[in-house]
């Protein structure tokens, strides 16, 4: 019996992780606390403690073990600035950095302030409560898709998104005006669009140099008519990412340790004239890592706007369906030629984050917006070493 129980104990455990900081930088999951603290985007503000549920009304910040800011659950207004403040916490990776959240827990309403790492890591962050761990990117496709075959086979059976299959078929049907006639499942392929230069940058497509990229980025293929290919993207989550390109090799350890002199690379040079980036305060970021104290810096009149655009259209792309799941809700539209420009118009200012939100982070952040998408293009090592592995370029919808 004690043998059981212990092993029963040990499943439990594996089960049931706590949440850490370290989570919250991976796969939006800073934005998944922001909006279930404040029961945005169909998320609710209950969280699973390790003792049970719990609901919080205020959400605390500790730097240096000093409180610097709280927020409570009816301030949603402030929810941008609740964010950044998790950001500045992750950017510094302090120990004695906490993140507090005062509530009770149900049932009980025993009020009481508990710490994030005394969280459950549900599905909502990536873990899981029970059984098999599901990413749920791959389960929305699969539930999606599931239900374009029922609607295909004029099925009655009681699929997730059997309403807003059929919703989507009528509205691919009047465009086309053919009827649904195949649908194909084809996600797992993952085909890579890297950042390119050809006379200006650019991120390709099954390896060509072309803003028609619907076969390329297709998570399910229909057909109309038995012979019109209808391409799918589907989205999961808040914020979403165009590109996600590598830069290991173009901008190379010794570039950063001589500030890039007499640097040669055109894809990293592009980079550096599009955006107006200070090549040598962008080395100081990583060269000098833990005493650098960066700044903000607005480039709007400096940068190159029609070559960020330009690249912006090659991210966004045309001629398939946006189908993006955010919550409970989906959106459903057609990326069209024209919408694809109008998403990549720059509408706002273009402002550089040297070191990140708060300037001591091992990254640059740039921030510009179209009246479609607030974008944030990043430089950074996704893998937590120094010096910078990826490009990356992160939307929200608007």
């Amino acid at each position: 019996m004690l043998r059981w129980l212990g092993r029963f104990t040990r499943e439990r455990k594996k089960l049931m992780a706590e949440l850490t900081k370290s989570d919250l930088s991976k796969r939006g999951n800073d934005e998944t606390l922001i909006n279930k603290f404040f029961g945005q985007q169909g998320l609710v503000n209950t969280f699973l403690h390790k003792d049970g549920q719990f609901k919080p009304t205020a959400i605390v910040f500790q730097e240096d073990n000093n409180q610097v800011d709280a927020f409570e659950d009816n301030q949603s207004n402030r929810s941008d600035e609740a964010l950044s403040r998790v950001k500045n916490i992750l950017e510094r990776n302090q120990r004695s950095d906490k993140i507090l959240f005062t509530g009770k827990f149900l049932n009980t309403n025993k009020i009481k302030t508990v710490p994030l790492t005394e969280m459950v890591k549900t599905e909502e962050f990536g873990g899981q409560v029970g059984g098999k761990k599901i990413n749920l990117g791959i389960k929305f496709e699969k539930d999606f898709y599931d239900s374009l075959i029922c609607e295909l086979g004029c099925s009655n059976m009681n699929t997730k998104y059997a309403k807003d299959a059929k919703k989507l078929v009528e509205a691919i049907g009047k465009v086309k005006k053919l009827g649904f006639s195949e649908v194909k499942a084809v996600g797992g392929k993952n085909q890579p669009r890297p950042l390119s230069y050809s006379g200006g940058l650019y991120v390709s497509a099954g390896g060509k140099k072309t803003k028609e990229i619907g076969s390329t980025i297709t998570d399910i293929t229909t057909t109309f008519g038995g012979k019109d290919k209808v391409y799918l993207s589907l989205k999961f989550g808040d914020t979403l990412t165009f590109i996600n390109s590598g830069v290991g090799r173009i901008f190379a350890v010794n570039d950063y340790k001589k500030n890039f002199d007499n640097y040669r690379d055109p894809i990293g040079r592009e980079i550096f004239k599009m955006f107006a980036i200070d090549k040598v305060e962008f080395a100081n970021i990583f060269n000098n890592y833990g005493k650098y104290k960066g700044k903000k810096v607005d480039v709007t009149g400096k940068c190159n706007k029609r070559s960020i655009e330009n690249l912006l259209q090659y991210a966004i792309g045309y001629g398939y369906w946006m189908v993006h799941a955010k919550g409970n809700k989906l959106d459903m539209f057609e990326v069209t030629e024209s919408y694809m420009k109008k998403s990549a118009k720059l509408t706002g200012r273009v402002v550089l984050h040297y070191g990140g939100a708060r300037g001591s982070g091992k990254r640059l952040d740039i921030h510009c917006e179209s009246s479609n998408y607030k974008f944030m293009f990043n430089l950074r090592n996704k893998q937590s070493g120094l010096y910078p592995s990826h490009i990356m370029c992160d939307y929200k919808k608007k």
